[in-house]
């Protein structure tokens, strides 16, 4: 097979350390048609392992590309740190997560949730977020606005959401 130019570094490692901090135990990828002439006929797969999961995509025509649509398969339905849906393009309401670099970077500026506890454990996880989005949570400008007594939309999300993980 050729030198594998479908390797696009930057993407490749922003999407490697997103499922990291989405607390996945392992991250493979490899690609299935050993007899494969060149990159995009090999077939790409990438997984990630969580506690009890594996979450798999597959027949991409790339390494990059495996990983980019496991990177999408995890953020589509997430919820972000402020509270809010995790969005990939304009046309859908919520928080727009995009590539920039090595990272994927939320639309918005509230503080990463700390989650004290084993990697997968879905009850620290939720623990963490419903502090993190709790009255005292959220970015400083709601700190703030909640201190004046004035609510915003996204504190006011939060609350709604509560609970829903």
């Amino acid at each position: 097979m050729e030198r594998a130019s479908g390797l696009y570094g930057d993407a490749f490692i922003a999407c490697a350390e997103l499922v990291g901090r989405a607390g996945a135990k392992s991250f493979e990828f490899g690609y299935t048609n050993e007899e494969a002439t060149t990159v995009e006929e090999a077939g790409w797969w990438a997984s990630a392992a969580y506690r009890g999961a594996k979450l798999f995509v597959g027949d991409h025509r790339s390494p990059t590309g495996a990983a980019m649509a496991l990177a999408e398969r995890i953020l589509r339905g997430a919820t972000c740190r402020c509270g809010e849906l995790v969005a990939l393009s304009d046309e859908v309401r919520g928080c727009r997560w995009q590539l920039m670099g090595k990272h994927w970077q939320p639309g918005c500026d509230a503080p990463a949730i700390a989650v004290r506890g084993d990697r997968g454990d879905m009850a620290a996880i939720e623990a963490a977020a419903t502090l993190a989005w709790s009255a005292e949570g959220g970015n400083r400008a709601e700190r703030r606005a909640a201190a004046r007594g004035h609510g915003t939309v996204a504190s006011e999300r939060r609350r709604r959401n509560r609970g829903r993980l």
